[in-house]
């Protein structure tokens, strides 16, 4: 069955720029990402096992594990998002992220305190982390490429959107 499905043409990767010494966090879209990976993490393992067990281990689900999430692009040097991904990365600050999905144009909007509001009309999952590393790959008879890897820290929150 494919009814529901969201094409990833469409998708867009925003993020919060705090660095600008204005009255307000600005909502910048980053242009031309070519993926977003690695927005999962498991949970840690507490054992609960009694010493008197003589089959399997129990455990109960402990704090959730944020991992990186690994967001390759296309480098477009003139281009403001990407400059200021290394400014960013210097900075070493927790930013707040969004990833809004193809089933909706809404775009998000951010509060006086920096914090994305995810758009009613469009799916998205928002998070907090902070620019670990901006990787370039430079290599014959090919573009320019990048990688943004983002430690994520704290849990993802999904807005799923449901049109009528």
């Amino acid at each position: 069955m494919t009814t529901g499905l969201v094409k990833t043409q469409g998708t867009e990767l925003f993020f919060v720029d705090d660095s600008v010494s204005t009255s307000a966090p600005d909502l910048i879209k980053m242009t031309c990402p070519t993926g977003v990976q690695g927005l999962g993490g498991a949970k840690d393992q507490i054992e609960t096992t009694c010493l008197d067990a003589t089959s399997d281990k129990e455990f109960a689900g402990g704090l959730g594990n944020p991992g990186t999430v690994s967001v390759p692009f296309n480098l477009i040097p003139r281009d403001y998002s990407h400059q200021n991904l290394f400014v960013l990365k210097d900075a070493g600050r927790d930013l707040n992220w969004i990833a809004a999905l193809s089933d909706g144009t809404e775009l998000p909007t951010v509060d006086s305190d920096g914090i994305i509001i995810a758009p009613t009309l469009r799916s998205s999952f928002k998070f907090t982390g902070y620019i670990a590393d901006v990787n370039i790959d430079i290599a014959t008879n090919e573009i320019v490429r990048g990688t943004l890897t983002i430690q994520r820290s704290g849990r993802v929150e999904f807005f799923g959107y449901t049109p009528a």
